[in-house]
């Protein structure tokens, strides 16, 4: 039996005058939320977590605990003022009466599938599976140089020499590019609902990171070695023409974002230092000494191998120490963002729209 509950009779009180009493949020705080969720539609809690002003679990935590068993008590009082004739009672609203406040609480009984990042553990991770990778890489390229009789030594090669393409070694790296983008893209929207200035910037530098994810992909930087060697005719350090075109885009990358990444937190500014520099130090200081060696000596040794291991190693721990550093960035300036997948039931999802 569905009833219709006269709600002149009385007001819940909404989500953000919960918080604001528990002083979890200020007044000014609240306020700029609504406005925001006036131009962005989006729910009150979702809006407050991502300006920092209150965390997303200590709402979820505040809605079961306390919001939800007031809300439930009014609504069975009410019922029994009314004279309920059943034990089931659905509140039946206008789309136009469904709050935000209410929409996170129905949110409540949804299934969940959450993602958490802690910035130590990942940094711990990362340089776990490239150190992991390196030595995969070495152990075989050594039994390629020293035992050939080893079971499987091709198959072993193929699958995790650091300086070929399309094995795991290069997923790997492909997936942390990817994975820079999307964090630098989860920091432009948070920003941009915090209308912070520079917002854009971060946008940039998500695209710049998704066109090197794609370069790893397809490997473009290496197709312009050859007609950039017959061009200039390039030899010795130069021999790896391609440096070139890397050189120049360290420069205009630096001419774009340098004064931005100037502007950025202390701890976040040296992180993004250190990383660019092991980075452009594998990328292309490492590749001068590679292609130096190739063109006077052979690349079939095993010490042209542990210079492409240098080469490739510091690549990945320069990325390795951006994902630290945006992962720092959103837990100090942005009081984390949650990242979350919401299965909702379609019939409560019609009534959340």
């Amino acid at each position: 039996m569905i009833r219709k509950i006269d709600t002149q009779g009385f007001q819940l009180k909404p989500l953000g005058m919960y918080l604001v009493e528990a002083e979890l949020i200020n007044p000014d705080e609240l306020d700029i939320a609504l406005k925001t969720q006036e131009l962005s539609g989006e729910q009150l809690g979702k809006i407050l977590a991502m300006h920092g002003f209150v965390k997303q679990q200590t709402i979820e935590y505040f809605m079961s605990k306390v919001v939800l068993p007031e809300r439930r008590k009014i609504l069975k009082n009410q019922s029994y003022s009314d004279n309920a004739k059943s034990d089931r009672i659905s509140v039946v609203e206008s789309r136009s009466s469904i709050k935000p406040e209410d929409a996170i609480a129905a949110l409540q009984s949804s299934h969940k599938l959450k993602v958490y990042l802690s910035a130590n553990k990942t940094l711990k991770f990362l340089l776990g599976v490239v150190l992991c990778l390196a030595i995969l890489s070495l152990l075989a390229n050594y039994n390629v140089y020293y035992l050939p009789d080893f079971p499987g030594r091709d198959i072993f090669n193929i699958l995790f020499d650091l300086n070929s393409e399309d094995n795991i070694p290069a997923i790997y790296s492909g997936g942390a590019l990817l994975f820079c983008s999307i964090l630098l893209e989860i920091i432009f929207q948070a920003q941009r609902l915090a209308k912070n200035k520079d917002v854009w910037a971060w946008r940039g530098l998500s695209i710049v990171f998704a066109g090197l994810f794609l370069d790893e992909l397809i490997g473009l930087h290496e197709r312009l070695t050859a007609p950039l060697r017959d061009t200039f005719n390039t030899s010795g350090f130069l021999y790896y023409a391609w440096v070139i075109a890397g050189a120049i885009f360290v420069l205009l990358f630096l001419l774009v974002f340098g004064r931005f990444v100037a502007t950025l937190p202390g701890k976040t500014r040296r992180l993004f230092f250190i990383a660019g520099t092991i980075y452009v130090a594998g990328a292309i200081a490492t590749e001068l000494v590679g292609g130096y060696y190739e063109y006077y000596y052979t690349p079939h040794n095993m010490v042209y191998v542990f210079i492409t291991t240098i080469e490739e190693v510091l690549e990945m721990l320069g990325i390795v120490i951006f994902i630290y550093a945006l992962l720092s960035y959103i837990n100090c300036n942005t009081k984390g963002i949650d990242i979350g997948i919401h299965i909702i039931d379609s019939r409560k999802q019609d009534q959340l729209t």
